[in-house]
Parts: structure tokens; C-alpha cells; sequence
């Protein structure tokens, strides 16, 4: 029976992964071997499990999260091959949004904005208000603010507020 199976290093080169990786699949569930020495501990695959392992190394190389892969794995090819389409639609879109983030922040760190330059003077601002009591009151309660940062107009309403 050990003459068919093979031994990690050999696994690990036809499976397309290191030895290191399939000891962590080993004790995650994900791809255990077919036999450990109970004295030596030395794990042997057989030829059959070479199959699921690049498929694991696959979705891995994909960006899939092992969790993921566990229950990829678990599917008929059908729906496993449903979750990879999910799986990779959210990735694209995902890239998308940073991929229009990027744009957006070199776009913003590279514009050449007058009003940023130390160069420039200070924006100054005058303002004049001018109101009317109109036909129904007695007195101009109307005002106006111009600050550094704000400019606001408010409307009168007398002692008694708004109606």
C-alpha cells in the first residue's frame, strides 16, 4: 500500500505546493493525508488527492480565503463552480471601487490648485445687506454674517418667531 502513496515532498511538487502548505490543509480539515505514520508522523497522499490539491492551490492563487475553499470543496463541481463565478464577481468589483479610489487620490495629490498654492493671497470678502420693512412690518429685524468661512443671510421674524 506505500508503494502507491506518496510522500509530501513528492505530493507538494505534483500538487503545485509546498510541504508547509499542506501541513496547515492537514490540520485545518482541508486535505489530509491518506495515511500518517503513527511513529514518524510522516504524511503519504495518494495519487487520486492530487486533484483536490491543485484545486485548492487554484482558488488559493484566486485570493480565496481557506474557509471558503473548505466549503468549495464540498460542493458537486456545479455549484462549486457557482461559487468561484460569486466569488470572483465580488473580487472584480471590489477592484473596482479601489481601482476608482486610486484614480481619484492621484488625480487629487497631482492637481494643481490655485487656491492651495501658499502663494496666493488670502481670499478676502466685503458685503454689503441692504433690506426693506416692507407693508407688513413695523421694524427691519433682517441681518447678515460674512465671516472667513461662512456667509449667512437670516430673515426676521420678530419677538414671537416664525408663524
Amino acid at each position: 500500500m506505500d508503494v502507491e502513496l506518496l510522500t509530501i515532498g513528492a505530493f507538494a511538487k505534483a500538487a503545485r505546493l509546498s510541504p508547509k502548505a499542506l501541513r496547515l490543509y492537514d490540520e485545518l480539515g482541508l486535505l489530509p493525508p491518506a495515511r500518517v505514520d503513527p511513529v514518524t508522523g510522516y504524511r503519504r497522499y495518494a495519487p487520486q488527492q492530487v486533484e483536490r490539491a491543485r484545486l485548492v492551490a487554484w482558488l488559493r492563487r484566486l485570493g480565496m480565503p481557506l474557509a471558503r475553499i473548505r466549503h468549495v470543496c464540498s460542493l458537486d463541481a456545479g455549484a462549486a463552480a457557482g461559487e468561484v463565478r460569486a466569488f470572483w464577481a465580488r473580487a472584480e468589483a471590489e477592484t473596482a471601487a479601489r481601482r476608482d479610489l486610486a484614480a481619484f487620490l492621484v488625480d487629487h495629490l497631482t492637481r494643481k490648485d490655485p487656491a492651495m498654492s501658499p502663494t496666493t493671497p488670502a481670499l478676502g470678502m466685503r458685503y454689503a445687506a441692504a433690506s426693506d420693512t416692507g407693508l407688513v412690518r413695523e421694524s427691519n429685524q433682517d441681518t447678515a454674517y460674512a465671516g472667513s468661512r461662512l456667509l449667512a443671510v437670516a430673515d426676521g421674524f420678530g419677538d414671537e418667531g416664525a408663524p
